[in-house]
């Protein structure tokens, strides 16, 4: 009761058994609700140490998303879009002369993340180590390695699969600099392999994939 607000750069929402409204707002500072009212801040004005600060015209994006039931995936999806709108990089299927009907490049993601709904695939990098990709000056290693973050969006244990379209050595779970923490289980396939996760409430976990070669 003391905070006047809270920080939601995504979405906050409000919701009773059967039914909610959730609003989406575009990585602005925060929310507060009173009873019924939910109030989004839209800019912070501070006049020190800048006196200027926030001036001008702005271009502020938010939403209003009605839902059926309590909060669920889909406000956390719609956010996660909202504040990351798909990009399409590249040419289309028949801009390159492949065969019509042949599986999309969504279709033929090398990595996806399934399981229980509460769990997001939030991020996907190269390893920082990795010495064909490194920048830094600190040591490196002949690797390659894949970087995958999952979290909880909704305050309880989740469990998943991850998918992998490539021939993977090992797979590990690391702290937040990528030290290996613990292996995971790897079940290897034809054409990939695959690694189960299990998320506690509101956790999040990086797993580091190592490739063959």
């Amino acid at each position: 009761m003391a905070k006047f607000e809270v920080c939601c750069h995504k979405f906050a929402d409000l919701s009773e058994y059967a039914y909610g409204v959730s609003i989406l707002n575009e990585s602005k500072y925060g929310f507060a609700t009173v009873g019924n009212v939910m109030r989004l801040s839209l800019l912070r004005s501070p006049k020190a140490p800048d006196g200027n600060a926030d001036m001008g015209h702005h271009k502020i994006k938010w939403a209003i998303l009605p839902h059926k039931g309590a909060l669920g995936h889909e406000t956390v999806i719609a956010a996660f879009n909202f504040n990351n709108p798909l990009k399409l990089v590249g040419k289309s299927a028949a801009e390159s002369g492949e065969e019509k009907g042949r599986r999309g490049i969504l279709e033929r993601f090398p990595i996806r993340l399934t399981g229980d709904e509460n769990l997001v695939l939030d991020w996907i990098k190269r390893g920082e180590d990795d010495a064909d990709v490194s920048t830094d000056a600190l040591p490196k290693k002949i690797q390659r390695t894949v970087i995958v973050r999952i979290y909880d969006a909704l305050g309880g244990m989740g469990r998943g699969v991850v998918e992998c379209a490539w021939d993977v050595k090992k797979v590990s779970k690391t702290n937040i600099l990528e030290d290996d923490l613990e292996e995971i289980a790897v079940q290897k396939a034809e054409g990939g392999a695959t690694f189960e996760v299990q998320l506690g409430q509101f956790e999040v976990a990086t797993y580091k994939i190592t490739l063959e070669g």
